[in-house]
């Protein structure tokens, strides 16, 4: 073995100084944002932007190099992130518990370790916390298509000047911990969607009478905003034959992106469309 630099007492040595550095760096970052806490306090708004958070952990993915996994530099500033926000106010996350253990796993992962979770039996119970500001945000299953009770028509709606829009999609890095498999999650919150160059929007669209989802579809391409998903209300959640969607689609959509307007204005026979938020897309699933 050679001895060049390689001396264990010495490499020891150096270790201490990098850990001495980084944790100064991180005392230096909690300092910061100390100070952002304070600039909030005059201008007000949300103690957390999950859109900040993905370009944050998109530059650091891409600039990683060694080998040292980068989901473990994923984890690490997750768990960093997690406990700034809790120390600009407070921050506590509803995960709707359901039959799958995975959900609160996943929100476990994401919002590390020392971030309060509540468990929720139904989906409604996490929007309701979340709608009465008891819950910063809240953890739902992806919505599926025939399933009984869907939350989602929940979403946009204003109770008290609040109004709950998806604003993540987790797992965004992998499924780490997971008991779950592979499962999925939305993150929803009182936070107005923001662009962060790789994204995916949703709307809900209502319709006076049927329609196909072909002529849907190529209304929304027409004005710019293309599906990628699309679910519908279930017939017998349905009133006097309305017809409810659900549409993710492809990039950033703003909560009065005129794209929306024209596409109402375009079709006459839809009564409502809204944007209901949307996500920065994972590194999971990366574009």
């Amino acid at each position: 073995m050679s001895t060049n630099n390689n001396n264990l007492d010495d490499l020891r040595v150096e270790i201490d100084a990098i850990d001495d550095g980084l944790h100064d760096l991180i005392m230096r970052r909690a300092d910061v944002v100390a100070r952002i806490k304070e600039a909030k306090e005059d201008t007000g708004g949300p103690v957390f932007w999950p859109g900040r958070e993905a370009e944050v952990l998109r530059r650091l993915v891409k600039r990683h190099d060694g080998d040292l996994p980068s989901a473990v530099i994923v984890r690490i500033w997750r768990e960093l992130m997690s406990a700034f926000v809790a120390m600009q106010g407070d921050f506590l996350i509803a995960v709707w518990d359901g039959e799958d253990p995975g959900y609160w796993d996943i929100a476990r992962d994401h919002f590390g370790s020392r971030t309060p979770l509540t468990r929720h039996t139904t989906t409604r119970g996490v929007l309701q916390a979340v709608a009465d500001g008891s819950a910063t945000a809240g953890v739902l299953p992806l919505p599926q298509i025939d399933e009984p009770e869907p939350w989602w028509p929940l979403l946009g709606n204003e109770t008290g000047g609040r109004q709950v829009r998806v604003c993540a999609r987790l797992p965004f890095s992998s499924s780490g911990n997971s008991r779950g498999g592979r499962s999925e999650a939305l993150l929803v919150a009182d936070i107005s969607p923001v662009e962060t160059g790789e994204d995916k929007s949703f709307l809900i669209i209502e319709c006076a009478e049927p329609i196909s989802r072909s002529r849907l579809t190529g209304s929304l391409t027409t004005v710019g905003l293309a599906p990628s998903a699309l679910v519908t209300l279930p017939k017998t959640n349905a009133m006097m034959g309305r017809e409810l969607f659900l549409i993710e689609v492809d990039g950033f959509a703003a909560t009065d992106d005129s794209r929306v307007a024209q596409f109402l204005e375009d079709n006459a026979d839809f009564l409502m469309a809204r944007v209901v938020g949307g996500y920065a897309v994972p590194l999971t699933t990366g574009a």
